[in-house]
């Protein structure tokens, strides 16, 4: 096989997903049916995932070893793209003189002021007044000729790059502040220790070594000798480290790096909530119409979709399964236009990354159109790949009337579907909803077969009101409502929904109108205690954000410990709509949005220089619900400056979500969101903080919003009813 070189040379190391070794890929099961590759050739090629797995390159290595050198290699280069941020950017050179190169025009190796210019306003998204430019350009044009070298071009982009912002919180802190320039502005080990104490209420996240393998604690900061580490860790000049002092742009590596960001580094880093609750306790994180990259009309059922969804955190994925040719089940959108997949391919080709994410239970989704003799060959797919992690039968030694911990199916998949389904002909031209929630009288008999081993904790059943599904159902027994069904319930019966989350399991899916693959608002579900809301993944609308936010928590795991208002609503009478309720501890967020830092354009064909502002939305129970946003500041994506205050009263701090979204604004066209970031409020760390924004597609970024973020209790709002 031979390697098209020029396909590869134009990916980029930040776009690639996962590199992939074997026949880990459908495209080898093709070339294996051709006969253009051997079985003994799975040690020679590897897959290159990229464009969110939407794209790939198939590579064959002459031997094994120069095989595991490349993967060796390119993740080697993945791993250290990711722990790059805009602070390792900054220090960077040849980050900083590839814009210099693209600027240099006439490859003169120098630009002038012209060309400095145009570079500012072209790539780095600022259109500077003239007194600064000409102040910065002189400043760093020490050969005083007009031109600046790549040497100078440095220079001047670290004046450039300069935090105005944050020489104004160091000079507040710092005795005789006032009196220094950006230049000399320090911190000595007593006032960083008293900055971090008192401002940020600062702690770290500290691996230890224990017998039963590695821990995480945190620790605060109260010795000076943590102070001085962290300035041997962030201070690049050697003498301010010499002397034990923190400069500004020490100052700005410190608030740049992980454990000082917006995200409490012991929500997001690892799995702190009790896992040996009931599943039904849990919100679940839930993908719908998995096996779609695009709209649910057209395109192609794709394993890769799978793996996207399983790499971004989700847990529960659906496969609509049909009869295919040759006895062999197949997945895709019945009565549209979407290309078929086989589903044997799809489990075999998730399988790896099933728990790469986490070890908490997959569950597969399985809507059944699918003949007996069919239904049996999945059976045998799902045994012969998954073996002993497919659950197949009860656990031992477990209560047989509540639903088992996600501890204890750790590694374990899980299926959720029906024990029987209706007769489905491929080539009928009538639409069909998902079948989830069709009554069981409309069931058909005669495709009856016993899966039974398959279907143990999750079997889909029709929704009923609590009364009847106290008597007639178990916690095994799940049912989905369809958006429009679940709207419904939650006007004329929303107690009897809520009891019913409180022992078994509910999901919820996006309406067949849907055809775009836009998404139901998801926060909707969790406040009626939905634990499975399942999104379209492949959509870039401004409901995933809520999904991503929600499930950062706990480790990024895609189980979220629900509030214990929802879990006890038998005695807390828990009712989203009633704002008389005391459940939670009402908070006041104070939020002062300081400036932004590098913020890309909209898109990469526009010519225009953003113009920001800055969205705040609360998302949680509809007594919480608001927006707030900035003001906009013209012309400059590199370092707005906003300095705006922003309090918001929340009743239920445990059910919301803080969104963060930057915009561009056009008074003649909607206004394009650049970035965004959304977080549980319970994850919010205090005091000055950097936000590090993701693009629309959820991608990381090099940009960021710097906060300060003050969160107190709502004296006027505390009653004595508590849990």
């Amino acid at each position: 096989m031979s390697i098209n070189k020029s396909a590869i040379n134009h990916h980029y190391i930040k776009d690639i997903n996962e590199v992939r070794p074997g026949f880990g890929h459908q495209t080898f099961g093709r070339l294996l049916k051709k006969r253009l590759i051997k079985d003994t050739d799975e040690n020679l090629v590897f897959s290159i995932m990229y464009n969110n797995h939407r794209s790939e390159v198939h590579l064959m290595a002459p031997n094994k070893r120069v095989r595991d050198l490349w993967i060796t290699g390119l993740q080697s280069l993945i791993d250290r793209h990711a722990r790059k941020s805009q602070r390792d950017l900054i220090h960077e050179e040849n980050w900083i003189l590839n814009y210099f190169r693209a600027a240099d025009k006439d490859k003169s190796n120098s630009l002038s002021k012209r060309e400095c210019r145009k570079l500012l306003t072209e790539s780095l998204n600022v259109k500077v007044p003239d007194d600064i430019f000409e102040r910065l350009f002189e400043k760093a044009d020490k050969s005083q000729e007009g031109l600046l070298s790549p040497e100078e071009f440095c220079d001047f982009f670290h004046l450039l790059a300069q935090r105005k912002d944050l020489y104004e919180i160091m000079k507040k802190y710092t005795k005789n502040g006032h009196t220094q320039s950006m230049d000399t502005i320090h911190m000595n080990v007593n006032e960083l220790l008293s900055f971090l104490r008192t401002v940020q209420n600062q702690k770290l996240l500290i691996n230890i070594t224990t017998d039963n393998g590695q821990n995480k604690i945190i620790s605060k900061i109260e010795k000076p000798e943590q102070v001085k580490k962290l300035i041997d860790e962030f201070e690049l000049d050697k003498e301010f480290r010499d002397k034990s002092q923190l400069g500004l742009d020490g100052f700005r590596n410190m608030l740049l790096s992980n454990d000082f960001d917006i995200v409490k580094p012991l929500c997001s880093r690892q799995i702190y909530q009790n896992m040996t609750r009931p599943l039904c306790d849990y919100y679940i994180n839930t993908s719908h119409n998995t096996y779609l990259f695009y709209s649910q009309l057209s395109g192609d059922s794709n394993p890769e979709a799978y793996n996207r969804a399983l790499l971004a955190g989700c847990r529960a994925v659906e496969l609509d399964c049909y009869d295919g040719h040759n006895g062999k089940p197949i997945v895709t959108h019945g009565f549209t236009l979407v290309k078929p997949c086989s589903f044997e391919s799809i489990i075999r080709y998730m399988e790896p990354n099933l728990f790469k994410k986490s070890p908490y239970p997959v569950i597969l989704n399985i809507e059944n159109h699918c003949s007996i003799e069919q239904q049996k060959e999945m059976a045998r797919i799902l045994r012969e790949i998954l073996g002993d992690r497919l659950v197949t039968g009860p656990l031992p030694n477990k209560d047989s009337k509540v639903l088992p911990s996600p501890e204890d199916l750790k590694y374990k998949v899980l299926i959720r579907s029906r024990k029987s389904t209706k007769t489905a002909k491929r080539n009928s031209t009538t639409p069909l909803e998902d079948d989830d929630d069709v009554f069981s009288e409309l069931l058909s008999n005669n495709v009856q077969h016993d899966p039974s081993e398959l279907f143990v904790y999750l079997q889909n059943v029709s929704y009923c009101d609590n009364d009847y599904a106290k008597t007639h159902y178990s916690p095994w027994h799940s049912s989905s409502l369809v958006e429009n069904r679940f709207e419904k319930i939650t006007r004329d019966n929303p107690s009897s929904l809520i009891l019913q989350t409180t022992w078994r399991i509910i999901r919820t899916y996006p309406a067949g109108f849907r055809h775009d693959s836009s998404n139901a608002d998801p926060v909707n579900a969790w406040n009626y205690g939905i634990q499975m809301a399942a999104l379209n993944y492949q959509n870039k609308d401004d409901v995933m954000p809520l999904c991503y936010g929600k499930f950062l928590d706990n480790g990024g795991c895609g189980y979220i410990l629900k509030p214990k208002y929802l879990i006890n609503a038998y005695e807390t009478h828990y009712d989203p709509l009633n704002p008389k309720l005391n459940l939670d501890f009402p908070q006041i967020l104070t939020l002062t949005i300081i400036s932004a830092q590098f913020l890309s354009r909209s898109n990469l064909t526009t010519l225009d220089i953003p113009d920001p502002y800055v969205r705040i939305s609360i998302h949680g129970l509809p007594c919480d619900q608001q927006t707030q946003k900035t003001k906009v500041i013209s012309n400059n994506g590199l370092d707005p400056i906003w300095n705006e205050k922003f309090s918001f009263r929340i009743k239920y701090p445990k059910m919301a979500l803080v969104y963060f979204s930057v915009y561009d604004y056009d008074a003649f066209t909607p206004d394009d969101k650049l970035a965004h970031f959304c977080l549980p409020l319970t994850m919010m760390q205090t005091g000055y903080r950097h936000i590090h924004l993701r693009a629309n597609n959820n991608d990381p970024t090099h940009s960021t919003l710097f906060v300060h973020v003050d969160i107190e209790d709502d004296d006027d709002n505390i009653l004595c009813t508590r849990l």
